[in-house]
């Protein structure tokens, strides 16, 4: 058993997390529309919520779904995934809509992480141009 992804565990909202995770957006929303809508902030083991999940996607259609419905894009996970928000993940790898697309929805662009990067400093130390530049509009430094 992998306890590194969401398909290997159960726990409360797992079938938000693995829609997210495999960006299946009408899925989500079926889910969404039912029991599991309580869930749409539950956490893991590692204490990533479905925004993670939809994070290490690229363009995620379910970051939005997520977002729309009132996920909340500032839950860190936990020790395990160094504290992480979505952004930092987002940050890591270098999704520049999905960074833009939780901007919009007030996500905390001074979180740090368990080692004290916030996504800006993530982003540089990825090299990831756009997604810095982008970062340091959002902050007020250009």
């Amino acid at each position: 058993m992998d306890l590194n992804s969401p398909e290997e565990e159960d726990f409360p909202g797992r079938l938000l997390h693995q829609a997210a995770l495999w960006d299946n957006a009408e899925l989500l929303e079926d889910l969404l529309k039912g029991d599991q809508r309580r869930h749409l902030d539950g956490q893991d083991s590692w204490g990533r919520t479905p925004l993670h999940a939809a994070a290490t996607s690229e363009n995620s259609r379910c970051l939005r779904v997520l977002l729309q419905c009132g996920a909340n894009p500032n839950i860190p996970c936990g020790p395990r995934g160094d504290n992480r928000t979505p952004l930092h993940l987002c940050a890591e790898y270098g999704f520049i809509n999905n960074i833009m697309l939780l901007l919009a929805h007030k996500a905390d662009l001074l979180a740090e992480d368990g080692c004290g990067l916030t996504p800006l400093s993530i982003a540089e130390k990825g090299e990831h141009v756009e997604c810095v530049t982008i970062l340091k509009q959002a902050v007020g430094e250009s």
